[in-house]
């Protein structure tokens, strides 16, 4: 075995160790906020909702009670006011039987006790005068009665309705009183488990965001380490494949493109950033990510792509894997992952992820998809 054999066989085995590894670890996420967490607050938060609107109705049923009472107070003291009225209409009528009767009396005094309807013409002391004068002082003496008995009858109306009111009135403004402090104290509360749930709600806004951050962080690690870990592979088959033909790993592939001012002047413009920097959403000129490599060299010879490699493949024209050419495009089986540029002879330049830099490496079996920019 030659020293040359053997170092080429330590420098693959070397390199299919480190793609086992970055195989192994691709499935490794990052810790992220437990989806139990979430669960459990927007529990909480349904409960919120729940007793949010019992209180709600709870509240509305205080309402009503509360109106109710105040009906009831002003029933009662329009009760006492028609009472009161009516006191005052019998007064009236009192008195006026009070004043007939006294200008009667005094009538009667000054003619020397002589009825009215006695005096005058001599027909008055004819039979029918007598009885004229007998139906007087009955129907007087009745009106005063009936008017003595109708103020009586108001007064004692009167008198219970106050007293009524008195009693009604108390036990109505108590039922105000404690319906207005339930009313305020469910008004309270529910304000109160309105300031929780609006605080559960954005904590949960917060964990949502943290697992969304967390994934799509993991997801973007979980691709690089695909990646990684095709590309070492491909590396080392390409070494055994190099080494068994010339004996030597460094004639990786065979002579580049031919330079044009279309693909070939692309894919020179890529080959020329070989050894820059990986830069997370950078697009040159001295650092780059993937689709920020593609955008940048084709920029270079007047070709407008956009910087994500999901829009790239969507805006080029989708060809078979078996028919590219240098200059063509290539992705994973989710173009929104990674893009590549093929230059020939079996080989790609790409930047790859955060901690390495732009490079030329194997077509490997990562990549499925293929387009071609026209």
């Amino acid at each position: 075995m030659t020293t040359c054999t053997w170092s080429f066989r330590r420098h693959a085995g070397r390199i299919l160790a480190v793609a086992s590894v970055v195989a192994l670890t691709a499935g490794l996420v990052i810790p992220r906020a437990s989806a139990d967490s979430v669960s459990d607050l927007r529990a909480q938060a349904a409960a919120l909702v729940s007793r949010i609107s019992a209180l709600g109705q709870q509240e509305e049923s205080l309402s009503e009670q509360y109106d109710s009472a105040r009906n009831q107070v002003q029933t009662l003291q329009a009760q006492v006011a028609a009472a009161t009225s009516q006191l005052d209409a019998s007064e009236v009528s009192t008195s006026r039987a009070r004043a007939a009767l006294l200008e009667d009396a005094v009538t009667a005094y000054v003619n020397g006790g002589a009825n009215p309807l006695s005096t005058g013409s001599s027909a008055l002391g004819s039979a029918t005068n007598s009885l004229l004068r007998a139906e007087y002082v009955n129907t007087l003496a009745t009106d005063q009665s009936d008017a003595i008995d109708q103020y009586h009858l108001a007064s004692l109306q009167e008198q219970a309705a106050r007293v009524n009111l008195k009693t009604q009135t108390s036990a109505a403004q108590a039922q105000v009183r404690r319906v207005a402090s339930a009313q305020q104290a469910v008004s309270s509360l529910a304000s109160q488990l309105t300031a929780e749930q609006s605080q559960i709600t954005g904590r949960i806004a917060t964990l949502v965001a943290q697992q969304e951050a967390a994934a799509a962080q993991a997801a973007q690690q979980a691709a690089q380490q695909r990646l990684a870990a095709a590309q070492a592979a491909a590396q080392a088959q390409a070494l055994a494949a190099s080494s068994s033909s010339s004996g030597s790993p460094g004639s990786s592939f065979g002579p580049p493109p031919p330079v044009g001012s279309g693909a070939s002047g692309a894919v020179a413009a890529a080959e020329s950033r070989v050894g820059d920097p990986y830069v997370w959403g950078a697009a040159g000129p001295d650092s780059f990510d993937c689709s920020g490599l593609v955008m940048w060299s084709y920029a270079q010879v007047g070709v407008s792509l956009p910087h994500f490699s999901g829009a790239q493949y969507a805006d080029t024209t989708h060809i078979p894997m078996s028919d590219l050419e240098p200059g063509d495009l290539v992705f994973p089986a989710d173009p929104g992952e990674h893009v590549a540029m093929y230059v020939g002879n079996g080989m790609i330049v790409q930047a790859p992820y955060t901690g390495a830099d732009v490079q030329v490496v194997p077509l490997s079996s990562f990549f499925v998809l293929a387009s071609r920019v026209e």
